[in-house]
């Protein structure tokens, strides 16, 4: 069976219609619901929540004037996670409390799950591509530095969005489970496992795990033991919250990788299932939270767009230098003021 036949390219090609010999759902299944309302209502609205937070910051970064390579792959990792949050938690939560499953809403879950899949993968080269910039700049030397280059960057650019691309509509999707509130190559119709496993699926997640691990490990090794200890406060804030990243993205997205390696080969206890789905979610929705917690250009952009200029001069919210200046220039004008009258009093 070929993945292209269990593809959303198939689906759209034949009018909209699945792969009977795999995707056909008895009747009895659309009678089964497996209702989670706790769950789902988790998923719903905390994936509404990051949504909420990353979206001024895909907007500063699309307004931005910045063009660096670094930059680039942040603004096209952020359209992957929000599309990978949308399927991951906000129609997970949906699907979680209406109980419904891959047979009850076969086209739309196909679709989604095809987006889903896409997007994870597409993000996964993105967080490569991250982590090696970031080794780049501790260490010009590096051995894939030249990724970076101009003419190189291009092509490299190309070939992220032709993968998403070919992940999304080429390959098999994922499919929802109501039942273990995740989703499974597998639609659970009764046909061997096997059958639906995804092989480039897998070589991506191994990929990316060791990737982005051994990366990132070089990069603190290299934070640590070779720039060593710094007088200079700013260095030494730059170092941890550096480290901080690494350790939270390596974390969620090592996790999520293996556990839905693991779930596609092998029986797995319904708290591992859950766990992997948890891991998904935040393996795109920690890089709003790294952006507005650690990320101090992004997240004054962020208040300057979102807050209005009365508000932040009520409450002494200076954000940027020109709007500083300004205000130093005006207590300075203040104190001028107030000390000619005191002046003038005192002569009187």
């Amino acid at each position: 069976m070929s993945d292209l036949q269990m593809s959303m390219a198939y689906m759209v090609t034949h009018s909209f219609t699945l792969y009977p010999e795999m995707y056909d759902c008895p009747v009895n299944m659309t009678n089964v619901k497996t209702e989670r309302p706790v769950l789902g209502t988790y998923f719903l609205v905390s994936g509404l929540f990051l949504i909420l937070l990353y979206t001024p910051c895909f907007i500063v970064m699309v307004r931005s004037k910045c063009r660096v390579p670094a930059f680039r792959v942040m603004l096209i990792l952020a359209v992957f996670d929000l599309l990978s949050l949308s399927v991951n938690s906000v129609i997970t939560g949906v699907l979680d409390i209406l109980g419904t499953s891959f047979c009850h809403f076969p086209i739309f879950i196909f679709c989604a799950g095809a987006i889903g899949k896409g997007s994870w993968m597409g993000g996964c080269v993105a967080c490569i591509l991250l982590a090696v910039d970031r080794c780049v700049e501790v260490n010009s030397k590096f051995l894939l530095g030249f990724l970076f280059r101009k003419k190189v960057f291009r092509f490299v650019l190309i070939l992220m969005i032709l993968y998403w691309a070919y992940s999304c509509g080429f390959t098999k999707p994922l499919l929802f489970t109501a039942e273990y509130s995740s989703w499974f190559f597998d639609p659970k119709i009764g046909k061997e496992a096997y059958l639906y496993h995804s092989i480039d699926h897998t070589i991506n997640n191994l990929v990316v795990s060791l990737a982005t691990t051994s990366l990132y490990i070089y990069l603190c090794y290299h934070l640590i033991y070779k720039i060593k200890y710094s007088t200079s406060m700013w260095l030494y804030k730059s170092k941890r919250q550096i480290i901080m990243q690494a350790v939270i993205l390596c974390t969620f997205h090592a996790v999520a990788a293996y556990i839905y390696v693991y779930m596609q080969f092998f029986h797995s206890p319904p708290w591992l299932i859950i766990i992997g789905q948890l891991a998904w979610q935040w393996s795109n929705g920690c890089f709003c939270v790294a952006y507005l917690t650690l990320n101090q250009a992004i997240r004054n952009a962020v208040v300057r767009m979102l807050v209005p200029k009365k508000l932040r001069e009520r409450f002494d919210l200076h954000i940027g230098i020109d709007e500083h200046l300004m205000n130093q220039e005006q207590q300075t004008t203040a104190i001028n003021t107030v000390s000619v009258c005191v002046k003038m009093d005192s002569f009187v």
